[in-house]
């Protein structure tokens, strides 16, 4: 459905950069540092009349300034306005807000098929079936950068609009720096997510007081979910967009109890993300995975009847291994969650949560894999393997 709307409110400042647009070719432009902008409820903003504004020094004036948005495929950016003299050039400037980025201050820029007039009547789309589709809830910014025909630049004020899924009506309910945003379940689901989750996050003792609110939008089937956004795989039921600390997850009412470890698991991503986020380095996959299923609780039946299976057969996976990506294969990637969550539960049993507080610690300063082991528990990968393995029993691989 095509949202279309027009801002009024300007915001100052420019945003980090967004990967790639449609054609024409976009470029890359440096701006001053970002500014934060507060987490807003999705919803379209309400349509406001468009103030005619004159800029540089009655270069421009400013009629309209639109964007419209088509979920999943498209955002539109269209601007009417007249010329004090004849506009040789018309750009739109865009970005989207992150809340963790390692890019440099930029803004993707594109150049409109504009026939030279002092009247200006465009419109341009930014084709996400190319690039990769946004999260629904995603800031986006906004402005438009023309030249007329002596060479005299014009930007005209930024403006945000925040992407919506509006195929729902949603409700929403805030907890912990969490703002639930649901559909079906009744006016009391998002308190009920609020309080099914808190338990759960409590068991990671990060060490540090979490400050950047997270979106989590929860849908009932993941067939909505596919819809939000393009090239989702037929399974998916969830996906965290880290850099906007946005999650999109499923819950159906008739399945809660089922449901609920799923968006602690994801969520304990996103919480951990900020935790340890720099710009040199991830966290190794086990680590990242073994926290967030710790923080389900109870090791799952079927992830522990994996485990038992491999530790009887010693047919575990090598931790090097785990490192990065995990098998493609389901057994093995079964045994991937399970085998990470073995690891992290005996680390905290063997050294507590304080050394894990400075292994996260020490990430976050973008300490390599091997040199993070070795300053938090005097062993390399080789050795937090082998005392691993011996606390269950086997013998050095």
């Amino acid at each position: 459905m095509l949202q279309r709307f027009t801002i009024a409110a300007l915001v100052t400042a420019a945003a980090l950069a967004l990967a790639g647009c449609a054609s024409p070719t976009p470029t890359a432009t440096s701006a001053p540092p970002p500014t934060p902008t507060p987490a807003g409820v999705p919803t379209v903003a309400p349509t406001v009349a468009a103030t005619p504004t004159e800029t540089g020094a009655r270069a421009f004036t400013l009629t309209a300034s639109e964007i419209g948005f088509s979920l999943p495929d498209s955002i539109s950016f269209s601007l009417e306005g007249q010329g004090a003299r004849t506009i040789e050039v018309v750009d739109v400037e865009f970005g989207r807000e992150r809340v963790f980025s390692c890019a440099s201050s930029s803004y993707t820029s594109a150049r409109i098929d504009f026939e030279p007039s002092r009247d200006v009547s465009v419109e341009w789309e930014w084709d996400m079936r190319r690039t990769g589709s946004i999260p629904p809830g995603s800031v986006v910014w906004w402005r438009w950068r023309l030249v007329d025909d002596e060479g005299k630049e014009v930007r005209t004020a930024r403006q945000e609009a925040v992407y919506a899924d509006d195929r729902f009506d949603w409700e929403t309910y805030e907890s912990d720096n969490i703002t639930f945003y649901w559909y079906a379940g009744g006016p009391d689901f998002g308190e009920r997510l609020a309080r099914g989750v808190r338990d759960g996050l409590d068991t990671l003792q990060l060490g540090k007081e979490l400050t950047a609110p997270i979106k989590a939008f929860v849908y009932e089937s993941s067939s909505d979910v596919q819809g939000a956004v393009l090239f989702a795989q037929a399974w998916t039921g969830g996906l965290a967009f880290a850099s906007s600390n946005i999650l999109l997850i499923t819950v159906s009412p008739d399945s809660f109890e089922r449901d609920l470890p799923g968006v602690i698991h994801e969520l304990a991503h996103l919480l951990i993300g900020e935790v340890t986020f720099n710009c040199f380095g991830n966290l190794p996959r086990w680590l990242d995975e073994g926290l967030a299923v710790y923080s389900e609780g109870r090791l799952p039946s079927f992830l522990r009847t994996q485990l038992d299976e491999a530790i009887a057969t010693d047919d575990l996976i090598s931790l090097r291994s785990l490192n990065s990506s995990f098998p493609a294969a389901d057994t093995r990637a079964t045994l991937s969650y399970a085998q990470s969550w073995s690891i992290v539960d005996y680390l905290l049993r063997t050294h507590g949560w304080g050394k894990m507080q400075e292994l996260l610690a020490v990430f976050a300063e973008g300490a390599s894999y091997e040199s993070a082991i070795e300053r938090v528990y005097g062993m390399d990968t080789d050795a937090l393997e082998t005392a691993w393995r011996r606390s269950l029993g086997l013998g050095v691989r």
